[in-house]
């Protein structure tokens, strides 16, 4: 038997969250190769709820039992092969970069590689730590986390499939400063419960929700809400606590493939837990809201061609449901 590895377990589970979407398909192959149900936190949106069955099947060493009880039922499918003998994601489809075939001569000692620079000041690492103070985790009763971040008023913005009413923020507490320093130690925990009585709104369509703080969380900073252009090829930066774990920034592979129909995707790493991010752009502007990631199409395509992302909702759409009048 194999050691799988963290980003095998994740590849994984995004096949099987799109083969099996609905909450009991999980429960009933979770049961089919044994697994502790007790011990597995479903959740109704696939991703998550996979995230939970793979992670328990790692632990009980029955991951490979996991691929198996799938290709019986889905015998042949080119993903679940690739995904037992511990083949890498498939590779992503981003934009094309400048062709680069080696130094020509005259010979340079300096190039810009791609079709635009990717070089900023070294103010934007401090700028970045600034934006990162307002991203919180977010810890609902049940146990489970998604991530938020704070706006203007007090107003903490995340997927509606984090809060998606007003008892489940009732519950739950933003945390602030959940992270390590850069001695690796623990850094000081602020929490805050929720006041959805003061602000809840929600959007299930667009899967976004804002509720009010209660108390004064000022001093952790807020993001601005405001109209920004977004453009296949732009880079992005997502800071979020994957898996529920502490804070966390990625770096690598951070390009938008896609803009439409309200939607932003892009390359950039993710995991459940990172659901309500903040996505931004390289003047760490607010551009979207993270939540979803796997095999998408893209919204108002004409064909159904499907592409391994993840995926934000538009901050101008957020905009403009919340200047809508409520239902």
């Amino acid at each position: 038997m194999t050691e799988w590895t963290q980003a095998e377990l994740t590849s994984l589970n995004r096949i099987l969250a799109n083969l099996y979407p609905m909450i009991g398909d999980g429960v009933r192959v979770a049961k089919g190769v044994g697994l502790s149900t007790a011990q597995i936190t479903f959740d109704g949106k696939a991703i998550n709820n996979w995230f939970a069955i793979v992670q328990r099947a790692k632990q009980e060493a029955k991951a490979d039992a996991l691929i198996a009880f799938a290709l019986d039922e889905n015998p042949g499918d080119e993903a679940l092969l690739q995904a037992k003998q511990h083949a890498p994601p498939p590779p992503v489809e981003g934009p094309a970069t400048a062709n680069w075939s080696g130094a020509t001569a005259p010979a340079q000692l300096e190039k810009i590689l791609g079709n635009k620079s990717t070089l900023v000041s070294i103010s934007y690492l401090e700028l970045g730590l600034i934006r990162a103070k307002s991203v919180v985790r977010i810890k609902r009763t049940d146990g489970s986390s998604g991530t938020g971040f704070m706006t203007s008023g007090g107003v903490l913005i995340t997927n509606n499939h984090v809060l998606p009413d007003a008892a489940s923020a009732a519950g739950s507490v933003a945390q602030f400063n959940y992270q390590r320093t850069v001695a690796g130690l623990d850094a000081p925990l602020e929490e805050f419960t929720l006041d959805p009585d003061a602000l809840f709104r929600t959007s299930k369509d667009n899967d976004w929700s804002a509720v009010r703080i209660k108390g004064d969380a000022s001093k952790w900073g807020e993001l601005d809400m405001k109209h920004i252009t977004v453009k296949t090829g732009d880079h992005v930066n997502i800071i979020q606590h994957p898996g529920g774990a502490q804070k966390q920034i990625s770096f690598v592979a951070n390009v938008v493939a896609f803009v439409g129909g309200g939607r932003v995707q892009y390359l950039t790493d993710t995991l459940p837990g990172s659901s309500g991010s903040p996505v931004f752009d390289t003047d760490w502007n607010l551009i979207a809201l993270h939540h979803s990631g796997g095999w998408l199409t893209e919204p108002n395509a004409a064909t159904k061609s499907t592409f391994y992302r993840n995926e934000g909702i538009a901050i101008d759409t957020i905009i403009q449901d919340l200047a809508a009048k409520p239902a």
